[in-house]
């Protein structure tokens, strides 16, 4: 489980404290101190350690974004995306630097969203807003899919799963028993797969997304794609062609915002798409998609656009959530 700091495409080359986390947990390995459920693990070349989670749901509070709870089954994402927001969030336990290095399964989640599954009468549930659901890590502790096995119980509630993930096919059974209680967003913010390798270089390709987005909307399985952020394409009107082709019901695209000194700006200088970054970028592509979506039918299923979202709350309205205290140290807010 030996860690070696990132220093490729640029990346600041610094010792992290990941390295200390680890030779910790090694030791309390060694001396047995562990439960066999959080045993520490490699996984794809990424630390893995498991943990119990205090709460599951997090209560949104801008009622703007439509939804009423967010799950993160996990925290972190071996994706690595190198322009997430989530890398900056703070951590107890990691740097910005060891984004995509580290994850952390929530091994009891489906357990507490049971236990809290009377929260979700009248209530919109969005899967996730810090991590992927679907990342290579489901495979092993099927944490999502567990969850979706609770929340299809939640008659109630409505579930909008956002990925960039085919292991979502896995679930494919399961997906379809929601019927229009559920939707799928597609993560897919450039038509060129070589731009994609510069940015998600270990998320699935393109052309692997746009096929799970035709095969669930093939199945009746209501798809938003989402080029959020936007970043270069080869041409805006074939993605926008693409989108329809696919058979998905909405598509949204957002630009790009980064701090200051965020080590992404390298990325993009390398590449000569700081222009990404202005105001304007991006403004075609919006237009193109509010035009080609516009004569949709509304749809029943939640979160096909963040105004759609807000429209297809279910009918009966739960009392409000109590808010929930998630800053302890082993569950930032965020997730």
């Amino acid at each position: 489980m030996r860690w070696k700091p990132d220093c490729s495409e640029g990346w600041p080359c610094a010792i992290s404290l990941l390295q200390l986390v680890n030779l910790v947990y090694m030791v309390l390995i060694d001396n047995a101190l562990f439960p066999a459920s959080l045993v520490p693990m490699n996984f794809g070349g990424a630390t893995v350690l498991p943990e119990e989670a205090k709460s599951i749901l997090r209560p949104q509070k801008d009622e703007r974004l439509g939804f009423g709870f967010s799950l993160n089954p996990y925290r972190g994402c071996t994706h690595s995306c190198k322009y997430c927001f989530v890398r900056e969030y703070p951590s107890p336990d990691y740097s910005p630097l060891d984004w995509g290095c580290w994850c952390r399964p929530k091994v009891n989640a489906p357990e507490l969203l049971w236990k809290h599954r009377h929260r979700l009468y009248g209530q919109a549930v969005f899967m996730s807003t810090a991590t992927d659901p679907y990342q290579p890590i489901e495979r092993r502790f099927r944490l999502s899919r567990r969850c979706l096995e609770v929340l299809l119980e939640c008659a109630g509630s409505s579930v909008a799963i956002h990925t960039r993930s085919p292991l979502l096919l896995d679930d494919f059974g399961l997906i379809k028993e929601f019927g229009q209680r559920l939707s799928v967003g597609i993560s897919i913010p450039t038509d060129d797969d070589s731009v994609r390798k510069a940015i998600e270089p270990l998320a699935p390709s393109m052309p692997s997304r746009w096929e799970m987005a035709r095969k669930l909307s093939k199945a009746g399985i209501h798809v938003f794609i989402s080029a959020t952020p936007i970043f270069p394409m080869q041409s805006i009107d074939g993605y926008i062609q693409m989108c329809i082709d696919s058979g998905a019901k909405s598509a949204w695209a957002g630009r790009l915002r980064l701090i200051s000194r965020d080590p992404f700006r390298y990325v993009l200088q390398k590449n000569n798409w700081l222009h990404i970054l202005e105001k304007g970028f991006g403004a075609e592509l919006k237009a193109g998609l509010a035009e080609a979506f516009a004569d949709d039918e509304p749809s029943d299923c939640p979160a096909a656009s963040p105004s759609a979202f807000r429209q297809l709350q279910p009918q009966a309205q739960a009392a409000p959530a109590p808010r929930v205290n998630m800053m302890g140290k082993t569950q930032p807010s965020l997730f």
